[in-house]
């Protein structure tokens, strides 16, 4: 079955088959990572090499928006080995493209 639109990009270009298996599938989860802010405390983990997969946001605005201070995307910015992918699709690309989400991860991988 075709795609359709589900409010938003985060379900874009997920079959009627596909979000049911997805709905199926998912479990419930607490509330508190979401109201919670993360607290990163190593900066060790700026050094790592880091792959950025950019579906429902592409990389240029990704990086812009890190550049910019966005609270969401401003710790990207002190990463000194990074590299960003764009992979149109919605927030669940396991889903939606998992065979070129597993090409993008294996090429990270042995980069």
């Amino acid at each position: 079955m075709p795609a359709r639109q589900r409010g938003g990009a985060s379900l874009a270009d997920l079959t009627d088959d596909m979000f049911q298996r997805f709905k199926q599938r998912t479990i419930p989860h607490h509330a508190g990572p979401l109201r919670e802010p993360v607290q990163l405390h190593n900066p060790a983990r700026n050094v790592v090499p880091s792959t950025i997969v950019c579906c429902s946001c592409p990389s240029a605005v990704t990086r812009q928006m890190a550049a910019d201070g966005n609270p969401m995307f401003a710790p990207l910015a002190d990463l000194t080995d990074v590299s960003y992918v764009d992979l149109p699709t919605g927030h669940w690309p396991m889903w939606s493209k998992p065979e070129a989400l597993a090409k993008v991860l294996l090429e990270a991988a042995r980069a």
